[in-house]
């Protein structure tokens, strides 16, 4: 797999998209012919490129939430947009929208970051913290993570997973909160409020959506505890789980709910006041909240 995007005129190298190809199909028809499958790795988390360079510091850092963005689609203009003098077209559904002032010229789009062609880099607005492990943390300055765990493996993987959380929760700060949610033929949702932690379970259907959000079943208040207050009670939940590839019988067909459960709770932070989410499957550095990380295990 390349490690950089396509070298067209004026893009820009970087991690944040590889493709699976060296040259990109111009048409579906060109692609489809060459009998290759294509297709690229999207890297939201990759270190933003080129900062401090000669070219990125002659822009004026703009935020995402001030970037027009398709009525249609939801797509943001960009330098692949087609552009009248009153308006401009969506360069993926071909919707016409109307032009701010801001883009009311091409010598105007030139300098402007968001215009440039290639990986943009733009501000989202957070809450910067200096030290995320200090104990003078303000409510909305406490970060926020969800362990979703898949247990649908064999029980040697899932006594991995167990440990890998347990570590996690020993070097996540004390003012952080935590939630756990597993995966497997159902969606259990813990509540890790007392002593006892309880786990709420939702079936999955066949196909579609969960007939049940996760955060219907418990609020995010609920569902997220503090560590340094319930760091025992978290514990004990971890250590109840276990997998349930042998519970099931063997002409029952499996079904996992790992992309139903991951779409309910993007959908439900995002609409949950405070929360903003960044899913990742890997280890991150803390760098600013309020957030909502969501790590996921995957045991099979």
């Amino acid at each position: 797999m390349s490690n950089t995007i396509p070298q067209r005129s004026g893009v820009a190298r970087g991690t944040m998209i590889r493709p699976s190809l060296r040259r990109t199909p111009e048409t579906a028809s060109i692609k489809e012919s060459a009998g290759l499958p294509w297709g690229c790795v999207l890297m939201p988390l990759a270190p933003a490129t080129g900062i401090g360079s000669a070219d990125t510091d002659r822009f004026v850092p703009i935020g995402a939430e001030e970037v027009p963005r398709c009525g249609e689609c939801f797509g943001y203009i960009s330098a692949y947009c087609m552009f009248e003098r009153k308006a401009w077209i969506c360069c993926l559904c071909g919707c016409k929208n109307d032009l701010p002032v801001r883009y009311s010229s091409s010598s105007a789009r030139a300098g402007l970051e968001e215009m440039q062609r290639g990986i943009v880099d733009l501000l989202e607005e957070c809450v910067e913290v200096e030290d995320v492990f200090s104990t003078e943390l303000k409510a909305d300055e406490r970060p926020a993570f969800v362990a979703v765990v898949d247990v649908s493996g064999s029980e040697e993987l899932v006594e991995v997973a167990r440990a890998g959380i347990l570590a996690l929760i020993e070097a996540l700060p004390p003012s952080a909160l935590f939630g756990l949610v597993t995966v497997s033929s159902t969606v259990g949702v813990f509540d890790m409020r007392s002593a006892f932690p309880h786990c709420y379970n939702i079936p999955i259907p066949d196909e579609g959506e969960m007939p049940t959000g996760v955060m219907d079943v418990l609020p995010a208040d609920c569902m997220m505890v503090q560590i340094a207050s319930h760091k025992d009670n978290i514990a004990a939940a971890i250590e109840t789980l276990t997998s349930t590839s042998s519970t099931l019988p063997a002409n029952v067909p499996r079904k996992n709910g790992f992309g139903a459960c991951m779409d309910s709770l993007l959908e439900s932070f995002e609409t949950t006041p405070d929360y903003r989410c960044r899913p990742h499957t890997r280890t991150h550095p803390l760098r600013s909240t309020p957030l909502a990380r969501i790590h996921t295990a995957h045991p099979t």
